[in-house]
């Protein structure tokens, strides 16, 4: 379906148990974006869902970086 978005979860680190995430936001067929976020370190999947909601978006250089293979435009 054209338009859905999607979640894709590039880097995942726990450091001194904090969880950090670098993730895309993609809409399909539409754009992206990309963004980096921390949460309490408890699993993957909850600070990938925390950092799309209110990470901190990335450039679009440093985003392109994490993630070459996307070829959609970047989001304003």
């Amino acid at each position: 379906m054209s338009g859905e978005r999607k979640l894709k979860c590039c880097r995942y680190w726990n450091c001194n148990g904090k969880g950090i995430a670098i993730v895309a936001v993609i809409t399909e067929d539409i754009d992206w974006a990309a963004y980096i976020g921390s949460d309490n370190g408890e699993s993957q999947e909850s600070c990938t869902e925390y950092t799309a909601r209110v990470g901190e978006k990335l450039s679009e250089e440093d985003a392109r970086f994490f993630f070459p293979d996307i070829t959609l435009p970047y989001r304003d």
